[in-house]
């Protein structure tokens, strides 16, 4: 019997074999022949390593003009999408069979999750309790490193349900047949479409991206998961049958709302980010409501229907015979489908009302005026059709009822973002143009609280000419203004947080309420006491910050002025914290234990002070930021610190990974919420008895290796340079890949003027992955003595061992011998040498670290599947990378060229290298995932 990944590897050999065909048909055999022997010469190198053989790859590639080069690029980066695709479905087949052969189904499984809960005593209340208390919000994010379009997404979710169908079907059938000839003709339409952007995107390209996952996945799931939790619920605790489960999941969303070092981000967005949300909700409301209305065919002559069905029709009477003009005797017997015709042209109505931004008063009578109102007509069909039919009253119309309690007519919440340092100088500008107020800039910290303070206590506004006011102040009291008109259209969930980047000092949290004060988001009300409509979240991002919670927090709270308002907003502080900075700053292991240690800072402050707190996590794709996987990571959250809520950022090129297709969003979403259900639990979250020697020890192993990351990162000169030159990271900014700049500042990077993201990625990129590891090695080998307790410390603290296991992953995906072909871009030979040593000096001490604490002989002994897949994945990067340094080559030398001279194009060649190059970076990202 074949093992399981001899049946993956087939399948994917299969999908390979057909874009094989698709290749040489259009693009014909010399390009096919070209990829084949990069591609068995790359296998055979890894197999069986030959310098002479590995040069002439190379000289084969540099042979190559760049119309060539595209082509072999893209058939990699096609391949790599058919075997992540193929990869997905075949987990997927996994669960399936798994479940079947199970009652537990797979760890992480909402059956498998209440069971643990059964067999450690947590009884039925409690289960109730805990899900009562639960808030999941995953919030999507642009990812400036995605670079696929939304026509390619749309073609492998085709791709995937003829692949679906492959693995159904018996092999020998009329039907497995017809669906292989399917799959080959989408993957000839894959060959023969674009699967990058030929242009920058817009943000307006970003939100529709992150609105497609909604479409292509999430309105299917987002029901299933709530169905599959009280299935679950049910079973082993029949006892709460009648429980009403709670809109324990939401979304929100920083596209079009994150403006933090996004100039092309504007009030004008913000509103168009907003406008896009509700139509794509309410037209998705209006399908669910046509399909419904061809189910509930129940007649009032066969079925007893509920008089107050009659009576919500009556209500709309006005409404109902304007809809029924033509007929007004249709639907008759059919109440269901008469009312289900009024509340289709309601949401028709309510969509018109908002696009139209309240400009259209014919819509406006007609529109509902909140969600509630439509749910109300939807719980009245369901109440009535559960005294005759409990099928459809527990199916489709459920589902909608389940889908408005979470997504509302605003879909996701839109979270507002930006730098504390823009708000400050906005501030200083209103001050400037009061005539009582003082110099803003000149104030110390306390005196900037006292005003601060002061002009909130009062009602209204400073005086000012608006058209006295710099366009950056005008610009922020138009968005201010924006949020409080696109609340009272579309509702009050429409904007979740205000989060401040930078947060270092409680002024900076005041400075916000009073700017919301310009728009009424803040202020007095008629009992006299202050309101804010928008939370307001700090974000911690540098180890600095993190450390300095403790000083920054209670200077908040100790403001009476900033208590009240919390008392008036449920009690609950929202804090952000920012992985990617944060790793950047002092490195990998440093962050994470500052980021631990911060929340645990965090839960006592809120002891001491009386309130709650939800930790919003900034995590990103890569592990340097944050990724890795989310049940595992939340899951190992300190104790006590979670309490049923959890906030966290799913970056752009993890949107794809989780949420492209139905079944893996239900299974993602799951996952998250299981490991959120375990964490808020004291039965499953029991503490260590060597907890405090843990700790300790990861302190001084996170001091260790944030002194050997700062010596590479801060002390070493020329390693900027080395950076910039060794690695794609000045590129990708010139790319067409995404709306926000990568870097803060044009000139030289550094660790202050390029952004986190762009940082991991560039590393990734050239295979150094260097933010993921650099400094684990040197910390592992100062305590080398305390590796007993290391093991232990493994075995025992989820925390530390989703670590290890993190880096371990992370670290695997690193490749010396690439990374050193990447280095000789750097044309410094001795700074080259010096840092190339560091690097490899690291890399090696990692390796034996880990290897080591985790008594193995090579990495991932303990994770086969994940080995094995890094494993075929390496000699299929290979190539890519190797064509990557060449194209960096040619871009450099045609820039370093005169404007007479150069034309960006190689001799003989009808294409600009940058083509080629953007395409690189996009098969490199779909092979390795998570880069950034």
């Amino acid at each position: 019997m074949p093992s399981n990944n001899e049946v993956l590897r087939s399948r994917v050999r299969l999908l390979g074999s057909f874009l094989g065909d698709a290749i040489a048909r259009q693009s014909g055999e010399d390009t096919l022949q070209t990829i084949e022997t990069l591609r068995k010469g790359f296998i055979q190198e890894r197999r069986d390593p030959n310098p002479a053989n590995k040069q002439k790859l190379i000289d084969l590639i540099a042979s190559l003009d760049n119309k060539t080069l595209k082509n072999v690029i893209r058939g990699f980066s096609i391949y790599f999408f058919l075997a992540n695709l193929t990869e997905e479905n075949f987990l997927r087949e996994e669960r399936r069979t798994l479940k079947q052969q199970s009652q537990n189904f797979w760890e992480g499984s909402f059956r498998h999750t209440l069971l643990e809960c059964q067999q450690r005593h947590i009884a039925a209340d409690q289960i109730k309790e805990l899900i009562d208390q639960l808030k999941f919000i995953p919030v999507f994010t642009a990812h400036p490193t995605e670079a696929r379009r939304r026509t390619t997404m749309n073609i492998l979710q085709t791709l995937y349900a003829h692949s679906t169908a492959l693995n159904d079907l018996p092999e020998g059938s009329l039907a497995y047949q017809e669906a292989k000839q399917k799959t080959a003709e989408t993957i000839d339409l894959l060959w023969s479409s674009d699967e990058v952007r030929t242009r920058k995107p817009l943000v307006y390209d970003e939100i529709n991206n992150g609105l497609h996952y909604f479409n292509a996945s999430l309105f299917t799931a987002i029901p299933q998961v709530y169905r599959n939790i009280k299935n679950a619920i049910v079973d082993v605790y029949p006892e709460l049958s009648d429980y009403a489960l709670p809109a324990f999941l939401s979304f929100g969303s920083w596209i079009g709302g994150d403006r933090d070092g996004n100039p092309f981000v504007t009030h004008e967005t913000t509103e168009m980010a907003v406008l896009l949300h509700a139509n794509t909700v309410l037209r998705h409301y209006q399908v669910m409501v046509r399909k419904l209305r061809r189910e509930l065919i129940h007649s009032d002559t066969i079925a007893s229907i509920s008089p107050k069905i009659y009576q919500r029709i009556k209500h709309y009477s006005e409404l109902d015979e304007r809809i029924f003009y033509y007929n007004p005797d249709d639907y008759n017997n059919e109440p269901y489908r008469r009312l289900l015709s009024i509340i289709l042209a309601k949401i028709a109505a309510t969509n018109e009302h908002i696009q139209s931004q309240g400009n259209k008063p014919e819509a406006a009578a007609d529109a509902y005026s909140n969600p509630q109102a439509l749910l109300d007509d939807l719980r009245l069909i369901r109440e009535s059709l559960s005294t005759h039919d409990k099928a459809h009253a527990e199916g489709l119309l459920l589902d909608m009822i389940r889908l408005v309690k979470t997504c509302g007519f605003h879909l996701a919440a839109l979270d507002i973002r930006q730098d504390s340092g823009y708000h400050g100088e906005v501030i200083a500008d209103i001050f400037d143009n009061a005539s009582n107020l003082p110099d803003y800039r000149q104030l110390s910290e306390t005196e900037r609280q006292q005003w601060l303070t002061r002009l909130l206590e009062k009602p209204g506004t400073p005086l000012i000419y608006v058209d006295n006011l710099s366009k950056q102040t005008q610009e922020q009291l138009a968005l201010i203004n924006s949020i409080a008109k696109l609340r009272k259209l579309v509702g009050e969930d429409t904007f979740g947080s205000y989060i401040i980047s930078m947060t270092n000092n409680a002024s900076q949290l005041l400075e916000v309420l009073l700017l919301m004060r310009f728009s009424g988001l803040s202020g007095i009300n008629d009992s006299g006491e202050l309101y804010a409509a928008l939370p307001v979240a700090p974000l911690f991002e540098t180890i600095e910050d993190l450390k300095n919670i403790d000083h920054i927090l209670p200077a908040v709270l100790d403001n009476p002025l900033y208590r009240k308002l919390l008392e008036q907003s449920g009690n609950t502080q929202e804090i952000m914290l920012g992985y990617s900075d944060s790793s950047k700053d002092g490195g990998i292991i440093t962050s994470a234990w500052q980021l631990y240690s911060a929340q645990q800072t965090i839960t006592e402050i809120a002891k001491k002070y009386g309130i709650n707190t939800r930790l919003f996590h900034g995590r990103g794709g890569s592990v340097s930021r944050g990724g890795g996987s989310t049940h595992q990571a939340i899951a190992a959250q300190p104790a006590g610190t979670l309490n049923g809520q959890i906030k966290f950022t799913e970056q752009g090129e993890v949107l794809y990974a989780k949420y492209a297709n139905p079944d893996t969003a239900v299974f993602e979403l799951t996952m998250g919420i299981t490991g959120a259900l375990k964490a808020t639990s004291s039965r499953f979250v029991e503490q260590p008895k060597q907890l405090n020697s843990y700790e300790a020890l990861f302190a001084r192993l996170a001091e260790a290796g944030e002194q050997q990351y700062r010596a590479l990162t801060d002390n070493t000169e020329g390693f900027y340079e080395f950076y910039s030159q060794a690695t794609p990271v000045q590129e990708i900014s010139l790319l067409n890949i995404g709306s926000r700049p990568a870097h803060r500042k044009k000139g030289l990077p550094s660790k202050s003027t390029i952004r986190a993201i762009p940082w991991v990625f560039g590393w990734s990129l050239a295979r150094f992955t260097l933010p993921a590891w650099y400094g684990v090695g040197s910390a592992l080998n100062s305590f080398k003595q305390d590796e007993a307790l290391m093991q232990e410390m493994n075995d025992n603290w989820p925390f530390f061992n989703a670590f290890i296991s993190n880096i371990e992953m992370a670290f695997t995906k690193s490749e010396m011998s690439i990374a050193q072909a990447y280095s000789q871009l750097c044309e410094d030979e001795t700074l080259r040498a010096r840092i190339m040593q560091a690097v490899i000096d690291e890399h090696d001490l990692t390796q034996q670290g880990l290897n080591s604490l985790l008594n193995q002989d090579t990495l991932l002994s303990n994770q086969q599947e994940l080995a094995s897949s890094l494993e075929w994945r390496n000699a299929y990067l290979d190539p890519i990378n190797y064509i990557q340094i060449e194209l960096l080559k040619r871009l450099r030398q045609n820039n370093e060229q005169t404007p007479d001279t150069s034309s960006g194009h190689t001799q003989n060649d009808d294409i600009s290298v940058e083509d080629p190059l953007i395409r690189s970076i996009n098969a490199l990202a779909a092979g390795l995932r998570n880069t950034g």
